[in-house]
């Protein structure tokens, strides 16, 4: 057991012991106080956490690992109910994409954040708010009885307000549902105008537009197409994320009657993160989430060796990421790549600039078995449903203005051959509170017929380096973390 595991266990201990005296549940009042206590050992175990340098480089509030509330998933209902007494809704949290959200928990973990703020309003005492924790918007039901919205992953979009002439950030702070939600869909229309039929309703054009795209010369043709507008646009960078389908957020259209989600008239696809999208299984018991945090820490420690210390990539992460909260933010990058493209899961999305290897992975489907061995198979598919159709991900990234860094702003050399051959890069931002936080920057999604057929074959072991070749597979093969029995075991290709 390394250090780092061996601290792990000595704050999860003393976490536990300060959760278990009487008087530390007056830190939370109006919790039950089994609530309470969790509350207690989850705000204990930020120094632990911290210490896994996975924190949001760009949201305070927005969180990584830490939870958002103390309440153990199996009773995240019966608390719903509580909160949303006399207004007739009866779908479950889980079917909303809904959760909870304890100010005084995330004022702990981020005491710069708008949660802190808030506290200091009478308004805002209640001991658990509504949660939407797609978006980070939390719903308030104050004194009139209405629900009232009030975002807490605004500090990224806030620090670019705050560089923008006055004038101009009071216009976009008046349309800041839009602005905030679909920013990229609307750079999308404006930056592809040429290759985009134009759209007078507004409802239609917060959304993010479309182009079937029938062979793979076609393809060829519109991605020279948007490149060449991308090149007349200062700083833009396209970048393409491919998907095997389109999947959705949950449909919560039943909730803007009652003041709920009022953007969710806007359909948006879901672009979660992997450490987010089972998350909440960790999180039932204290020993389900010490299991879950000792398997990253594992993970964080392998990466802390397989990165080198560079201080040219510092400093130019400073330079290009003005809006970053500390220049620590290139540490969460670096250790989020190693975790995303290796096994186990991150707080990034990973992005590709080859449009072909975006491509590849959309067209072909996989399976992982205990071991952490990957069968890719090319996949057929059919039908009219396009959002069933293999989609490409376009998302025109602004440099110095969006959270993303290319491969080579993240590890030198050849430290990791996975990310080079995928040609990878990161986007950020996303967090526990705001998990769907990337959708925001897709500008374009490319939907691939039925009729579509790739004729640039890719081997799947040259986008997976075995051990012999990748440096990064071979060190963190000596450390186990392919073992099985793994949570997270390290990923590698089925060998034909």
């Amino acid at each position: 057991m390394n250090e780092t595991v061996r601290a792990l266990k000595r704050i999860a201990g003393a976490a536990r012991r300060q959760a278990s005296e009487s008087s530390t549940a007056r830190r939370f009042a109006g919790l039950h106080e089994e609530q309470a206590r969790r509350g207690v050992y989850f705000v204990e175990l930020a120094e632990a956490v911290n210490a896994l340098g996975l924190s949001n480089p760009f949201e305070r509030s927005a969180l990584s690992v830490e939870p958002t509330h103390p309440v153990p998933p199996s009773r995240l209902d019966r608390e719903f109910k509580k909160l949303l007494r006399a207004t007739g809704i009866g779908a479950r949290p889980s079917e909303l994409g809904l959760s909870l959200v304890s100010l005084p928990m995330l004022a702990a973990f981020a005491p710069k954040s708008e949660a802190a703020r808030m506290l200091n309003s009478a308004q805002f005492r209640a001991p658990l708010y509504i949660l939407d924790n797609l978006y980070g918007f939390v719903f308030p039901r104050l004194s009139d009885g209405r629900f009232h919205n009030h975002c807490l992953a605004i500090d990224f979009w806030g620090s670019r307000l705050a560089k923008m002439p006055k004038f101009l950030a009071e216009d976009l702070w008046k349309i800041r549902a839009d602005t905030l939600l679909s920013g990229g869909a609307l750079s999308g229309r404006l930056l592809f105008e040429n290759l985009i039929s134009s759209e007078v309703d507004s409802i239609k054009r917060s959304q993010v537009p479309e182009l079937v795209v029938r062979s793979e010369s076609h393809l060829f043709e519109i991605v020279t197409a948007l490149k060449e507008r991308a090149a007349g646009a200062k700083d833009v960078q396209l970048w393409f994320r491919g998907q095997r389908a389109d999947h959705k957020v949950p449909d919560r259209k039943s909730l803007l009657p009652f003041g709920l989600t009022p953007y969710s008239n806007i359909s948006e696809s879901s672009l979660v993160p992997s450490l987010y999208r089972r998350f909440d299984e960790h999180f039932e018991s204290f020993d389900l989430y010490e299991q879950f945090l000792h398997e990253l820490t594992e993970w964080v420690d392998a990466a802390r060796h397989i990165i080198p210390d560079d201080a040219s990539l510092s400093s130019n992460f400073v330079q290009r990421n003005p809006h970053a909260l500390s220049a620590s933010g290139l540490t969460s990058f670096q250790r989020g790549l190693v975790l995303q493209q290796y096994g186990a899961p991150s707080t990034y999305l990973d992005i590709t600039s080859d449009p072909m290897i975006a491509t590849w992975f959309a067209t072909h489907k996989c399976i992982q078995d205990e071991v952490g061995v990957l069968d890719f198979s090319s996949m057929e598919w059919s039908g009219d449903d396009t959002s069933k159709w293999p989609t490409i991900f376009v998302l025109p990234l602004v440099v110095g203005a969006h959270p993303f860094l290319d491969l080579s702003s993240i590890l030198p050399g050849d430290v990791a051959l996975r990310p080079k051959r995928q040609s990878c890069g990161l986007i950020g931002g996303a967090g526990n509170l705001a998990r769907n936080y990337c959708a925001r920057y897709v500008g374009l999604k490319l939907r691939l017929h039925p009729q579509f057929r790739v004729r640039t074959q890719i081997p799947a072991e040259h986008l997976f380096p075995s051990d012999a070749e990748d440096p990064a597979m071979r060190h963190l093969r000596s450390l186990g973390l392919g073992a099985f029995g793994r949570r997270f075991p390290l990923t590698s290709v089925c060998s034909n």
